[in-house]
């Protein structure tokens, strides 16, 4: 497939993940009226276009918490990086680096934030969720601290957690969802095979 916009990783996911994968990372809780507002609210977002202007020296650097970055763009928390690609959260915090942007870790990833801050060119950020688990939520703020990540996000958005109704149609959860999941994933060989290599990558 030619990637030629950014839409078209998204068809690519959809080409390559099992379904019950695919359809958590592309959807949202209950009927996805919020998700599909936002992102009618992000496409509604026009540029000022300028014209007959010095364009010499253009940058798109900009300053956020105090620190220079090439990019205004940070990448956001995605859960369970890992299980899209293979060492998915390394991947995704080499690539910020290399571009000299922030990577925000999930909560809920693959690989340990030790693996991700120790093959990291930078510091990564690190997002919490706020849980009635306080003896988790330490643990990791401890575990944190101690690998170098230089700024905390709290999700404090959900404090009870939504129905993704997407979910329980994919497998990822409702009845028989690890047998569904198992089937799925026969369908993807390459994925799953990719998935499964030792890293680093030979």
């Amino acid at each position: 497939m030619i990637i030629s916009s950014a839409s078209d990783y998204r068809e690519a996911a959809r080409r390559k993940l099992p379904r019950f994968l695919f359809d958590y990372i592309d959807g949202g809780a209950y009927a996805e009226h919020t998700l599909r507002a936002n992102s009618a609210d992000l496409a509604n977002i026009s540029l000022r276009q300028r014209i007959l202007k010095n364009v010499d020296s253009l940058s798109l650097k900009t300053t956020l918490f105090g620190k220079e970055q090439s990019l205004p763009i940070i990448l956001s928390p995605v859960g369970l990086t890992g299980m899209y690609a293979r060492r998915g959260e390394v991947q995704a915090a080499r690539a910020a680096a290399t571009k000299g942007i922030p990577f925000c870790m999930s909560t809920v990833s693959v690989c340990s934030i030790e693996e991700v801050t120790s093959q990291s060119l930078q510091p990564i950020w690190f997002q919490l969720y706020v849980l009635k688990d306080r003896g988790f939520m330490r643990n990791a703020l401890e575990r944190a601290q101690a690998a170098g990540v230089a700024t905390l996000v709290f999700t404090v958005d959900m404090p009870t957690p939504g129905a993704r109704y997407r979910d329980a149609h994919s497998g990822m959860s409702g009845p028989f969802a690890a047998s569904r999941r198992i089937l799925q994933a026969t369908t993807k060989p390459g994925w799953a095979l990719k998935c499964r290599r030792p890293w680093p990558p030979a």
